[in-house]
C-alpha cells in the first residue's frame, strides 16, 4: 500500500500542523502514513509528542536511525534507494502545489495553515483527542479548574521564547497586547473568566495583570498535553505567536468563539508571510 512519510520537526504545535497536512494528503490519496520522527530524536532538543492522541489510520512511526540526507547528496540517495520523493514546502503561505501530490510521497515542512487540511477538520479533530487515560485527567481537570461560566484561554509563551536566539525571530509579547485582546473580546462577548495557559507559571503569576477575574491553570497541571487540552475547553481564545495555542484554539469546535491572534507573529525582521496562519474569522491585534 501507498505511503505518506512525515517528516517531524520542532515542538507539540509543529508536530500536530505537521500530522494534519500529512493526514489529509493520506485521506485523499488512499495511503498509510509513516511518522518520521528521527530528525526530533537527532537533535535532541524535543521529544515526539504525538504519541498520547488517540491517531486514526494506518499509522507506523519511525524513530531509530539517522535521518535522511538533504541536498543534492539527500536526492541522489533516495533515487538509488528507490525512496518515494521529497516534497519541501516552498515557503511559509499556502504551498497549492501539494494539491497535486499522489501518494508515496515524503512530505518536509512545517505546513503551518488550516488550509493543508481544511477538507478533514473532522478527522483532525478526532485524531487530536487524547487517549482515554489521558481523557479522563482531563475531564478531572476540567471540573476543577474550569469555571462555569463564559471563559477565554490566555497564552503567555515565554520558555525558549525569551532566549536571545529564539527572540530574534519570535520575539515576545508584551503586556499591552494581552489587554488588547481582552478588549476585543469583551466587545463581541461580554464578560469572561480568564485562563491563563503558560510555561513560565511563576513569571506569570509575578508579572500578569489581567482587568478581570483571573485563574492560573498552568499552576495545577503536569504536562503540554493538559494544557492544551484545557485550552481548547474555554469558550474564546486569545493566543500568543505560538503554534502551540493555535491549537488550542483551533480545536475548539464552537462556531462561536472569539479568538484574538497577535497582528505581528514573527519579528518584523523576518518578513515572513502570515496570509494564511489564521483561519478565517479569527482577529488580530
Amino acid at each position: 500500500m501507498n505511503q505518506v512519510i512525515i517528516a517531524l520537526d520542532g515542538g507539540l504545535g509543529n508536530q500536530m500542523f505537521q500530522y494534519a497536512a500529512g493526514r489529509a494528503l493520506a485521506l485523499r490519496s488512499g495511503a498509510r502514513i509513516l511518522l518520521d520522527a528521527r530528525n526530533i530524536h537527532a537533535q535532541g532538543l524535543r521529544t515526539y509528542g504525538l504519541g498520547e492522541f488517540a491517531l486514526g489510520g494506518e499509522i507506523s512511526l519511525l524513530a531509530d536511525g539517522k535521518p535522511p540526507r538533504n541536498g543534492r547528496l539527500g536526492r541522489m540517495w533516495a533515487w538509488l534507494t528507490g525512496a518515494p520523493p521529497t516534497f519541501r514546502e516552498a515557503g511559509f503561505p499556502f504551498d497549492e502545489r501539494i494539491s497535486r501530490l499522489g501518494a508515496d510521497v515524503r512530505l518536509e515542512g512545517y505546513f503551518q495553515s488550516e488550509r493543508y487540511f481544511a477538507d478533514a477538520t473532522d478527522v483532525i479533530r478526532r485524531d487530536f483527542t487524547p487517549r482515554d487515560t489521558l481523557r479522563a485527567q482531563i475531564e478531572t481537570l476540567a471540573d476543577s479548574l474550569l469555571p462555569d461560566g463564559a471563559s477565554v484561554s490566555v497564552h503567555v509563551r515565554r520558555g525558549d521564547y525569551a532566549s536571545p536566539a529564539i527572540m530574534a525571530t519570535h520575539g515576545l509579547l508584551a503586556a499591552d497586547y494581552y489587554d488588547r485582546a481582552l478588549r476585543l473580546v469583551a466587545e463581541r462577548a461580554g464578560a469572561t473568566t480568564a485562563c491563563v495557559f503558560t510555561d513560565d507559571p511563576a513569571w506569570v503569576r509575578a508579572h500578569l495583570r489581567l482587568p478581570t477575574e483571573t485563574r492560573f491553570i498552568s499552576e495545577h497541571t503536569q504536562n503540554p498535553l493538559q494544557d492544551l487540552m484545557l485550552m481548547s475547553r474555554c469558550t474564546h481564545h486569545i493566543t500568543a505567536n505560538s503554534s502551540f495555542s493555535w491549537w488550542g484554539a483551533w480545536l475548539d469546535p464552537s462556531p462561536n468563539k472569539v479568538v484574538v491572534t497577535p497582528s505581528q507573529w514573527f519579528q518584523a525582521t523576518h518578513g515572513l508571510d502570515t496570509r494564511d496562519l489564521r483561519p478565517a474569522g479569527w482577529l488580530q491585534t
